[in-house]
């Protein structure tokens, strides 16, 4: 097509130069004002040629006029004079206004080249980066300083199905929480920073709550001034949904645990008291039976009851905590008391306890809950020693923190049982319940602290109990957040 417009471009320019040079050699020598009108029609084809062929259109247009020209002035002009020389003139006219305007027109083609190349080049970042936009799997959207709707990818379109109506519109209509939301996004506008991980609700589909998460960036210009926001909304409702499914198994799982540990801790008085009742009843039948075996085995059932009691009281322990008694009081004073009571027994067993206070510090806590806390370690740390040995405590000031450090000489616990120890009714002993280090977890963390263990085979164990050290001189904020029932 561009072919085919050259040459009826070249057709018109060289039939006007033919057609105007003709009317030249057919006209009068005399009649020169009728010449003086043709040789300015020349400038059309010339203007024409520089317009369409640019810089050499220009000058090949005007040479040729001054070749279709020149004989004329020889067949008229036998001697040179000031008519002579006009005609002369004009000729140089004819190359320099050809090249003039072919400069010009040259110009002109480069500078709408170079744009069409921008707009080209301009297009096709759009282009890449709105298939970049389209191509992210979470919704993007960018609002103005007004939180107003400025772009939105195809996620974010399908996302809250929405179209490009909405540009320009706010997000009260897509967030459930819209005023929160906007509270945060005008925090992120004023405060130049970026925020993460808010978690909210908007609104889907046919009317459905997504949970998702937001992302907020600001959006700034070259000079970076803050212009906007960026939205970044990524739909977690399925990844709520396992959460709350894992959740809702981990619940049945620790049920059926807490039912299994409850059911074998009772089931073994039950059998005994039942086999020793049916024994009684049976030697009562038959008068067959004296009072001190009847006392000895009315004293195996109590012993039994008592013993499945105990078991209910640890659960009730563990479930449902005692009213707590908090006060400030010096750590190094509490641990000696412990070591007090527990030392004769640890004696008894042949286990010597070691304890070194190597800086005291007075907090708010439940004195009383941290004992019993205190007390099922060492007697744990105890049974783990058979054959004697060391339990060494010791007391120090970390930075924020209280460390109360027990290293025992006993048999150690395998690295894949030391994230159950303080589960219920998990045991690595042959006796107990089960729930004595789940209570002192629990306390623990009441104290706003927590528990590190190490463990080697063989070896021993050793287990670091970290309390806050900032809760002191009756702490009201501490003393709130201590939950105490």
């Amino acid at each position: 097509m561009v072919n085919e417009n050259n040459k009826k471009d070249l057709i018109f320019i060289g039939l006007n130069i033919v057609i105007i040079t003709l009317l030249h050699y057919f006209t009068t020598a005399t009649k020169w004002d009728i010449h003086d009108f043709y040789r300015r029609l020349y400038y059309i084809p010339i203007i024409v040629s520089a317009y369409k062929f640019r810089l050499r259109g220009g000058i090949f247009a005007s040479l040729i006029v001054f070749l279709f020209y020149a004989p004329h002035m020889l067949i008229y002009f036998r001697e040179i004079n000031m008519a002579s020389l006009n005609q002369v003139l004009e000729i140089v006219m004819f190359v320099v206004i050809g090249s003039i305007t072919g400069f010009l027109a040259e110009s002109d083609f480069k500078k709408k080249l170079m744009l069409r190349i921008q707009i080209k080049k301009i297009t096709d970042l759009e282009n890449y980066t709105q298939n970049i936009l389209n191509s992210i799997t979470n919704g993007l959207i960018s609002v103005d300083r007004e939180l107003k709707v400025k772009s939105i990818n195809k996620e974010g379109k399908e996302l809250f199905n929405l179209d490009e109506h909405y540009l320009g519109k706010k997000l009260d209509k897509l967030f459930v929480d819209c005023k929160k939301v906007e509270k945060d996004l005008t925090d992120v506008l004023e405060e130049n920073k970026k925020m993460l991980n808010i978690e909210t609700k908007c609104k889907g589909k046919n009317g459905n709550i997504l949970d998702v998460k937001l992302l907020v960036y600001p959006l700034k210009n070259t000079t970076e001034k803050i212009e906007g926001l960026v939205l970044v909304i990524e739909d977690i409702s399925e990844i709520k949904k396992l959460e709350n499914q894992v959740r809702r198994a981990d619940k049945l799982s620790a049920v059926g645990e807490l039912a299994s540990g409850v059911a074998h801790e009772i089931r073994n008085p039950l059998g005994i008291i039942k086999t020793i009742s049916q024994t009684i009843n049976e030697d009562i039948k038959d008068d067959n039976i004296e009072e001190e075996e009847i006392k000895e085995g009315i004293g195996i059932i109590i012993h039994e009851i008592d013993r499945a009691n105990s078991v209910i009281k640890g659960l009730l322990d563990f479930a449902k905590p005692s009213v707590c008694q908090i006060k400030v009081q010096s750590i190094d004073k509490l641990l000696k008391d412990i070591v007090l009571i527990t030392n004769k027994y640890a004696k008894q067993q042949n286990v010597k306890i070691n304890y070194i206070c190597k800086e005291d510090k007075n907090i708010l806590i439940d004195g009383e809950k941290l004992k019993q806390a205190f007390v099922n370690i060492i007697f744990n740390s105890v049974h783990a020693m058979q054959s004697g040995g060391n339990l060494n405590i010791s007391l120090c000031i970390q930075k924020d923190w209280v460390n109360i450090s027990f290293e025992d000489e006993g048999t150690g616990i395998p690295k894949d049982k030391l994230e159950k120890i303080f589960e219920p009714f998990y045991t690595t002993k042959d006796i107990g319940t089960g729930l004595g280090l789940s209570i002192t977890h629990r306390i623990i963390e009441e104290h706003k602290g927590y528990i590190n263990i190490e463990s080697e085979i063989g070896k021993g164990t050793k287990l670091d109990i970290y309390i806050p050290s900032k809760n002191e001189k009756g702490d009201k904020k501490i003393e709130k957040d201590i939950n105490c029932r």
